[in-house]
This record gives C-alpha cells, sequence and structure tokens, in this order.
C-alpha cells in the first residue's frame, strides 16, 4: 500500500463494520464504478465484452453467493459452480418455454430453483461438516455436469449441447448488443453486492 489509514480514526460501530473503511479505497471504488459504467462501453471492442468483460461480470456474480456461504458461514464448498449452471439452465427453460414472462420474474424462479438444487444436496449434509461438506458439494457438481451432458431437454435438443438465448426483453429495452449485456450485468452486480452488504449490515 502507498498509504496508510493513520489518522483516519472510527468514532462510530457502523465506520468499524465498513467494506471500505479507508477514505481513500472508498474514493478509488467509486472511481473505477463510474469508469466502467461511463468509458468502459466507449473503449472496449465487442470482442472484449464477449470473451472477458461479461464472463467476468457473470463469475463476479456466482463469487458474491460462494462469499456469503464459504466467507460468511464458514462452509466449504468446491461445487458451487453446479448450482450457478442449474439457475443458468432453469432461466434458459423459462424464456424458452415460458416466453410471456417478465424476465425480472425469470431471473427470481431460477434463483429459486438454485436454492432448491441446494437444499436437495444441503439437507443431508446437515450432520456432516468440514471435508465431507466439501465432497457432497462436489457430488452436486459431477452429478450436474452428467444431467445436463445426458438429458438433452435442458438444451432443446441441441446437437452440440450448447445453446444460444434469445435477446432478454425488460421494460421495453432489448438487451441484445454486446455493450447492453455488459451494463446490465454490471447493474445486476452492484445491485447484488449492495443487497449483500445491507444483509450483513456493512457498508461501501
Amino acid at each position: 500500500m502507498l498509504y496508510r489509514e493513520n489518522g483516519q480514526f472510527k468514532s462510530t460501530y457502523a465506520a468499524d463494520l465498513q467494506m471500505l473503511p479507508i477514505l481513500q479505497d472508498r474514493v478509488l471504488m467509486f472511481a473505477l464504478v463510474a469508469f466502467a459504467f461511463l468509458a468502459v462501453p466507449f473503449l472496449a471492442s465487442d470482442y472484449l465484452f464477449l470473451s472477458l468483460l461479461i464472463p467476468f461480470l457473470i463469475l463476479a456474480l456466482a463469487a458474491i453467493g460462494l462469499n456469503l456461504l464459504v466467507g460468511y458461514c464458514g462452509q466449504i464448498s468446491i461445487g458451487h459452480a453446479a448450482f450457478m449452471a442449474v439457475g443458468a439452465y432453469a432461466a434458459y427453460n423459462l424464456v424458452l418455454r415460458v416466453p410471456w414472462l417478465n424476465f425480472l420474474v425469470v431471473l427470481v424462479l431460477a434463483g429459486f430453483f438454485a436454492a432448491a438444487a441446494g437444499m436437495i444436496f444441503g439437507i443431508p449434509s446437515l450432520r456432516i461438516k468440514g471435508l465431507y461438506l466439501a465432497v457432497a458439494t462436489l457430488a452436486a457438481q459431477f452429478f450436474s455436469d452428467w444431467v445436463f451432458a445426458r438429458v438433452k431437454w435442458f438444451t432443446d435438443y441441441s446437437h452440440s449441447g450448447s445453446v444460444s438465448t434469445a435477446p432478454i426483453q425488460l421494460f421495453g429495452w432489448r438487451i441484445d448488443t454486446p455493450v447492453e449485456k455488459y451494463l446490465f450485468l454490471l447493474g445486476v452486480l452492484i445491485a447484488f453486492i449492495g443487497l449483500e452488504l445491507a444483509g450483513i449490515g456493512a457498508d461501501i
């Protein structure tokens, strides 16, 4: 670090619980968020959006859930991608088979499906802990890989096993281009970070 928090005293519990207790860190983080929203859409190419930025935002969303489980609850999980896949395939099939649903409703329902899958593997694991819990989550990972690779209904009987989704419609906004997808995911990521901080009683 190029600086220290010497002289930045905390006089309240809320200040002590802040994720970024140092003023310089908060300023830098707000500057990075502003740069991501205002500058990146004009500077990055479509290739950069599709190959790096959009996958990074998706994995950052998954990392928030993993942080709640491992970081705050202290539970070991090495099969988190399984539940992420359940939510992703659930969202894909809801959009495909129930096209009149609002996309926000689709996201909420997909989250419920992912939570249900977590409960299926989690409830029988209540009596185990440590390494054994990690093995149970790893079993979920291998099982989900097997199911999604062999039950073709999930991929709409695609021969390649990959799926292509229709453009997202959200309150009249057609999210179709890489820039629009990037901005939508960035907004969702910021919203979920705020929900996580609110849930643990912390602040920026």
